[in-house]
């Protein structure tokens, strides 16, 4: 058969969602609030964190060692039963999983699918941003999350934290700058060897 017939997926570039657009649970964290507990009902929210408004919630009821969820997707209502699973830890106590519901692996955080409810990100085919950045991309990433810290671009130490603190994340600032500067620097000597011209 020649190029690019009819082969399954031929020339199809893979289709990938990011984590950071989709709804995530994390097993450590529903441990360590109780949620597996037997018997324990509510309900859990994702919120906006510049306006602070509920953005997404789904029920759950805990059921020891698994939680079953209940909530709507596209109109849909879905149900679903996640299991926990335990390691021990070196200096003991455990560390809480999830059992990916579709392949069982053990994973730490599951991300909401769309009908297919809470999936791991190797069956959900999602990947984290910084997984397609360059150094550049990485630096900006950096920077972005200590200036938040901070409040903002103005660097100031928000009430409560501690001066060390303020001086680290500034540091990890200038130094995503400086990586920027030596990355622009580094491009225009091997693309521009004679150095760049004004028109």
């Amino acid at each position: 058969m020649g190029k690019g017939g009819s082969r399954s997926g031929a020339g199809r570039p893979a289709s990938h969602v990011k984590a950071e657009h989709c709804r995530r649970i994390e097993a450590g964290r529903w441990a360590r609030e109780g949620l597996f507990s037997p018997g324990r009902t509510g309900t859990w929210s994702w919120w906006n964190a510049d306006s602070g408004e509920r953005t997404a919630s789904i029920g759950y009821r805990g059921e020891g060692q698994a939680v079953a969820l209940n909530f709507t997707v596209d109109g849909r209502s879905v149900h679903q039963f996640i299991a926990e699973l335990q390691t021990a830890c070196n200096f003991g106590g455990s560390r809480s999983w999830f059992a990916c519901p579709r392949c069982r692996r053990r994973v730490g955080v599951l991300f909401l699918r769309s009908a297919a409810g809470f999936i791991c990100r190797h069956c959900g085919r999602v990947t984290y941003g910084s997984q397609s950045d360059d150094e550049v991309g990485r630096s900006w990433r950096k920077q972005q999350k200590a200036e938040r810290r901070l409040g903002g671009e103005g660097w100031m130490r928000p009430k409560g934290m501690h001066q060390t603190t303020r001086d680290r994340l500034t540091a990890i600032i200038i130094e995503c700058e400086e990586r920027r500067d030596n990355a622009l620097a580094a491009f225009v000597a091997k693309h521009f060897p004679g150095g760049l011209t004004r028109w």
